[in-house]
């Protein structure tokens, strides 16, 4: 939650939103209105969590360009070692791995920014007393940012399940650093734990931003769950329609209707995530069938990325 906003202001919000929600109309239909995810720009009022989302934002460009570089990392290099125990030679391939290792480290870091800024932004889209579609036009910006974020947690995850060579340079770093070292001072890159949970994980990024979804939902306890998951379904609700009307389809980029898929794709994930039944009962709140379809009927419209 912003700083400038005070606590007694911020329950009286959440009432007004709990009413507001419990009384809502069957939001499984279009929401009408068109989310300009490339060019919306912030108002003075968004300016702050907008930049302060930016700069995230800006660090994923930089992470998803390096892990998708990543390559084949130091597989050839650690293919060439015979012999384990020469300390020697150990050590000269640790100094090689060391760089790829750092550079899994700064994926790790890249966690703790997604996780402090989804509670910002999912307040941010739902805190007010308007109606969420309103409340989303209103804030194009901000919900411009979310879907960025959402984007770049899909895609992370995608080049990191096919690049198995991070896991194995950091797990052979840290085997060779315990053989050359042992009980002797580490030299090199330290060791963390939370490195090594964090590459185990199938999809680290999708978890983190799950993990940001709970730390708003623990911080707003009061607020009913289907607030939060209100929000997922109108921009869901959004994307379906950008993506079937064909004067939305018209003004969408290849990058903008690639990108409202992946945000639909995410926001089922949170949703299901967050919802007591889940996504995926017969009653759910998403039209499945739809977020479903829909993309497969623009497979000849999207340029594949």
């Amino acid at each position: 939650m912003p700083s400038n906003i005070r606590e007694s202001d911020a329950s009286c919000l959440e009432m007004i939103r709990s009413i507001i929600r419990s009384t809502a109309d069957d939001n499984s239909k279009w929401v009408e209105i068109f989310v300009d995810f490339e060019n919306a720009q912030p108002t003075n009022e968004e300016r702050e969590i907008y930049n302060m989302a930016e700069e995230v934002l800006h660090d994923c460009d930089a992470v998803l360009a390096d892990v998708s570089s990543y390559g084949n990392g130091c597989y050839i290099e650690r293919s060439q070692l015979k012999n384990d125990s020469d300390t020697q030679a150990l050590k000269i391939l640790m100094t090689k791995l060391e760089p790829f290792v750092a550079r899994t480290c700064s994926y790790y870091e890249h966690v703790a920014k997604i996780e402090k800024i989804v509670p910002i932004l999912l307040w941010e889209l739902s805190s007010g007393p308007l109606p969420l579609e309103e409340q989303l036009a209103n804030k194009q910006s901000i919900a411009k940012q979310f879907a960025r974020l959402i984007g770049f947690v899909l895609d992370f995850d995608v080049v990191k399940m096919k690049t198995a060579q991070i896991t194995n340079d950091y797990s052979y770093y840290r085997r060779a650093k315990h053989i050359v070292y042992q009980d002797f001072e580490d030299q090199g890159v330290p060791e963390l734990p939370q490195v090594q949970m964090f590459l185990c994980e199938g999809n680290p990024m999708l978890k983190a931003l799950c993990n940001g979804v709970d730390s708003y939902m623990h911080t707003h306890q009061s607020l009913p769950i289907n607030n939060t998951t209100d929000v997922f379904v109108t921009i869901i609700n959004v994307c379906r329609f950008m993506l079937a009307n064909e004067e939305c389809l018209a003004r969408l980029t290849d990058s903008s209707k690639h990108l409202c898929c992946r945000v639909m794709t995410g926001l089922v994930i949170l949703f299901d995530h967050v919802d007591q039944n889940g996504a995926f009962v017969s009653n759910s709140s998403i039209d499945m069938r739809d977020v479903v379809s829909t993309p497969k009927s623009l497979r000849h419209l999207i340029e594949v990325k």
